[in-house]
């Protein structure tokens, strides 16, 4: 009797402690790998050296897009105006 007690408070302690590790360890485990994850994107694709980690905190910069007179100005070549011709 006394080891099937014993063998039931061992189960009922390894419950309950997986619940308290799955409550509190795994969601901390699963933010710190994703963190990691995020580092390395951002490593890979460049995002580290971009300008936004560069900028001061309350600096701002807008980026405008440049005026029609700007596009007009620019020669993109002569325009052809042509006709179909039949092959008969």
């Amino acid at each position: 009797m006394e080891a099937l007690l014993r063998f039931l408070f061992i189960v009922v302690l390894i419950y309950y402690g997986f619940k308290l590790v799955i409550r509190y360890v795994a969601p901390w485990l699963l933010s710190q790998f994703m963190k990691k994850q995020q580092d390395k994107f951002n490593q890979m694709n460049g995002f580290a050296n971009s300008d936004y980690s560069k900028k001061k905190e309350g600096e701002i910069h807008i980026k405008t897009k440049p005026s029609k007179e700007d596009k007009e100005g620019n020669d993109f070549g002569e325009y052809i105006d042509f006709e179909d011709v039949d092959d008969k």
